[in-house]
Parts: C-alpha cells; sequence; structure tokens
C-alpha cells in the first residue's frame, strides 16, 4: 500500500487462492434418471483449482464523502472445473440421451479492468448531501489453455465459462431522517455455462438486467420499528439459457415482480 497522499492511495496486491469442487461431484457415484435416459458420474480425480491473482489498484478520495476507484487484475488459474456433456453416451452395454461428469478442463489466463464510482450529490448543493450514487464496471477478458475435453484438444479462442466478459453496477440512494430508499440495477453479458461434445452443443447464461427499489423508515429509540418494502425483478428478467448461439434457446423462465413488506421491531 503506498499513500500518494491525503487523497490518493494506490494497492497492490499478490494471492494464492483454491477452490474444491463441491462434495457431492468427488464421490464415484452413478446417478441415472430413468424418465429422461441421463446418467451423471462423480469423478474422485479431480484436482482443486488454483489460481494465482495479481491485482494492482488506485483509489481517489473526495473530501466530501465518496471516492473514485480503478483497478487493473490478472489471474493464472490452474485445473478449472466444469460439468462435460456428452449425447448418445454409452456406459455399461447402455446408451443414454445425456452423460454428465465434472472434469478439469485445463488451465485459463484471464486479465481485467475494474472501475468504481461512489459519492453524493453534496457537492452540487449541500442540500443533496442525502442524495448519492454508486456504480461499478468490471470488464474481464479470458482465454482457456490446455483444453482437453475428447474431441476438442485443438480449440483455440475459448473463454473460461463462468466469467461473463462485461458486468455493472449502479444504485441511487436518498438517506435522511431514518428513511431510506434505494433504486438499483445490475448487468452481467452471456457466458459459456456447460461444455459439450463441440461447440454447438455448449450451452450460454444469457444476458441479465435486473433492476430493483427498496425503502424503509426506521424510528424509535428504546422499541426500534422498521417499515419496510421492496420490489424486486422490475424488469422482469427471464432465467435464459441458449445453445451455441442466441436463437437457439434451450429454457426460459419468467417469474415476474415479487414485491415483500412488513415490519420489523427490535425490542
Amino acid at each position: 500500500k503506498w499513500t500518494v497522499n491525503e487523497d490518493i492511495t494506490v494497492r497492490g496486491a499478490y494471492t494464492q487462492t483454491l477452490s474444491r469442487h463441491k462434495y457431492s461431484a468427488l464421490v464415484p457415484s452413478v446417478n441415472i434418471k430413468r424418465s429422461d435416459n441421463e446418467i451423471t458420474i462423480g469423478n474422485p480425480e479431480l484436482k482443486p483449482t488454483v489460481s494465482y491473482n495479481f491485482d494492482l489498484s488506485a483509489d481517489y478520495y473526495f473530501r466530501s464523502i465518496g471516492l473514485i476507484s480503478a483497478g487493473i487484475f490478472y489471474k493464472k488459474i490452474d485445473d478449472f472445473i466444469v460439468d462435460q456433456v456428452s449425447t448418445n453416451y454409452e456406459y455399461q452395454g447402455n446408451t443414454y440421451t445425456r452423460f454428465t461428469q465434472p472434469k478439469n478442463a485445463g488451465n485459463a489466463n484471464l486479465v481485467g479492468v475494474e472501475l468504481s464510482y461512489q459519492r453524493d450529490f453534496s457537492f452540487i448543493a449541500p442540500a443533496l448531501k442525502c442524495v448519492g450514487f454508486y456504480g461499478t464496471y468490471t470488464y474481464t477478458h479470458s482465454r482457456v489453455e490446455d483444453f482437453n475435453f475428447e474431441g476438442r484438444e485443438n480449440e483455440k479462442d475459448l473463454s473460461m465459462p463462468g466469467s461473463p466478459e462485461h458486468t455493472a453496477n449502479a444504485s441511487l440512494y436518498f438517506e435522511k431522517g431514518g428513511l431510506n430508499l434505494r433504486l438499483s440495477y445490475n448487468f452481467a453479458s452471456d457466458f459459456i455455462d456447460e461444455m459439450g461434445e463441440s461447440t454447438f452443443y455448449d450451452r450460454y447464461y444469457d444476458k441479465v438486467n435486473y433492476m430493483d427499489v427498496n425503502a424503509s423508515y426506521t424510528f424509535g429509540k428504546k422499541f426500534k420499528t422498521t417499515f419496510y418494502a421492496e420490489a424486486n425483478n422490475l424488469l422482469n428478467q427471464p432465467l435464459r439459457y441458449y445453445q451455441g448461439t442466441k436463437d437457439r434457446t434451450m429454457q426460459a423462465e419468467y417469474y415476474g415482480v415479487k414485491v415483500n413488506a412488513g415490519v420489523k421491531i427490535n425490542f
């Protein structure tokens, strides 16, 4: 950590992290779903995923409450784990429509940029100190190396599964005298969710746009009481997967807006 002056701080870090798959994936089990003719097999040979991480960031703090932050990061990831899916798979003399097994798929390099901004609006007028904005944006570029799925060993320019290229969050808030109002927005671009026997069969989780609104009012000293209300998924964002390209929908589910309200009392 380097404090350039009272307003600017630079941070650098190197870390090493380890991630294991869920324990059920390590069990040498065979699960057959006969109604759909599907088979899922465990993999006791799974290695943990290891990541070597380099981070560099700079923060500028406003004289009023708030900051601007920018950072870059690089991750070298070894033995990342995904579910390998195959069709018309033969096992012990039977042919199954769908075969699934967790597998160490190879290694990956990931580089990205993070930007964030947080500040109240008192710099416009002192009366606006109760109003503020918070936002973040992350760009991530990833490439897989040593991809070892059978039949796809020489595939190039493959993005790491589970890694969206763009993510963003924004929130506009009002806080004064126990009253708290917040409008939030979240975005993530599409990404590979499941690997198939070829790119045609890769399953993608489609991009998402979520918007929520929350409100609460707290009062009282001896018995602190809070009235709250929230409405989630205002944009009716579907849960959607597609196969290979966006025009081939695999699954789409709509849940509508969810509203929740109530009261809390602390004694």
